[in-house]
């Protein structure tokens, strides 16, 4: 069995799909050195996950530090910043609170110490050697969904700390830790006319530091899920051991469809009934998708 040891370089959970995507190919024996994330939801979700993170290990842990210290850790790691709000979480204020046994403080702290987590990308100095990084940054900024702020170095945005891993990059080459490969995954909308040309240039910049750039957009849908959705998928293979061989999977339908995986009775409290919601039904029926 190939032996790959992973950095997982990004500031969203998606590390946990492509944690499992990697698992799942039985190909590699995989280990992830790190990860980065700011946000208290993701970093205590991907902990339960994927590193065993349950109240009753939170309640029983025998080597938490004092509650000024573990402030101190989330404070250095920048978790929990509030980008509504544009300002960190006050973690000393917490820790003055009376201790419960799975308290916020304590969930969180021991969250980052499970997942490795490095914390905000833009404080990490070096990451640690591994084969594969994992580059993606959040889509809010780059998504139709979301408010199109951009990703561009100068937008100073959640997307373009995408940016952050040139300068991690530039880091591992000049101390001979440069990762063998890496893996961008991000909404379609990267490679659509308002940001293609940003793509373009990072594409760039990563062969100019000696990566050979593969990518391309693949619908869930033709992947063996029933679900149709496209995303934008970037290779990067360091082209002193790039053989040229590398090809993207074509696509295939294992028959599965949503009536398939979807529960057949489903508890009232679920339902979404709001105007929007109606509204899309509406829209869905006029168009004849439904």
């Amino acid at each position: 069995m190939n032996k790959i040891k992973m950095t997982a370089n990004i500031l969203f959970a998606g590390i946990g799909c492509q944690e499992y995507g990697i698992k799942n190919t039985g190909v590699f024996d995989l280990e992830v050195k790190a990860t980065s994330e700011i946000d208290t939801n993701a970093v205590i979700s991907y902990a339960a996950i994927h590193n065993g993170l349950t109240p009753e290990l939170i309640a029983n842990y025998s080597e938490y530090p004092d509650r000024t210290e573990m402030a101190k850790d989330l404070e250095r790691l920048n978790i929990g910043y509030d980008f509504k709000k544009e300002k960190p979480y006050d973690w000393q204020k917490l820790a003055r609170r009376v201790e419960k046994p799975t308290d916020l403080l304590r969930t969180t702290w021991l969250a980052c110490k499970l997942n490795r987590n490095f914390g905000d990308v833009s404080r990490i100095e070096e990451l640690p050697e591994a084969d594969l990084w994992t580059i993606s940054s959040p889509c809010q900024d780059i998504s139709v969904a979301g408010k199109l702020k951009g990703v561009n170095p100068d937008d100073k945005t959640r997307s373009s700390l995408i940016w952050q891993n040139v300068r991690l990059l530039k880091k591992a080459i000049e101390s001979g830790k440069a990762p063998k490969f890496m893996l961008l995954e991000n909404v379609k909308n990267l490679v659509g006319k308002k940001f293609k040309a940003d793509f373009d240039v990072f594409n760039e910049l990563m062969s100019d530091m000696g990566y050979n750039v593969y990518w391309q957009v693949l619908n869930a849908s033709d992947c063996g899920l029933p679900q149709n959705r496209e995303r934008v998928f970037a290779i990067y293979i360091r082209k002193d051991i790039d053989t040229g061989m590398f090809t993207f999977p074509k696509p295939f339908d294992n028959g599965m469809r949503l009536k398939d995986v979807l529960e057949d009775k489903v508890d009232e409290k679920y339902f979404i009934n709001t105007e929007k919601a109606q509204d899309l039904v509406k829209k869905l029926e006029s168009e004849g998708k439904i």
